[in-house]
């Protein structure tokens, strides 16, 4: 019950969050969007690999950051309909910039978090 609720609070965070970033940078909020993901990317492998190793959390609280925080800020739905819609505004080259620069940065994003992860714990364990 009690990963559940920490999904639950941390989903709302994360939710909230992503919600006032791109309400901030409407109309064009794609490179917020692009950004989020990207964040989310670099977070997850730290939440998930470096965290639980370096610090004593449960893994309700691993699960409620990496689900619910994670899993709610960033968002692969708006990234889809948003790449649909520039491609149906005749934005072709728009659109397909948007998908590739998302798939290589957070891909290398992702690279960089999981890296960064085992420094910390190759760094904490020899501490």
């Amino acid at each position: 019950m009690k990963k559940i609720g920490l999904i639950f609070i941390c989903a709302f965070l994360g939710s909230a969050l992503r919600l006032s970033l791109t309400a901030w940078t409407a109309p064009h909020h794609y490179l917020t969007i692009l950004a989020i993901n990207v964040m989310g990317s670099f977070c997850l492998p730290l939440i998930t690999g470096a965290l639980p190793l370096l610090w004593p959390v449960s893994p309700a609280t691993v699960t409620g950051l990496s689900v619910g925080l994670v899993g709610s800020f960033t968002t692969f739905s708006t990234f889809t309909v948003d790449a649909v819609t520039l491609f149906h505004q005749h934005a072709a080259w728009l659109a397909g910039g948007y998908v590739l620069s998302s798939l290589v940065l957070g891909w290398a994003a992702a690279a960089v978090g999981i890296a960064g992860s085992r420094r910390l714990v190759k760094r904490g364990h020899s501490a």
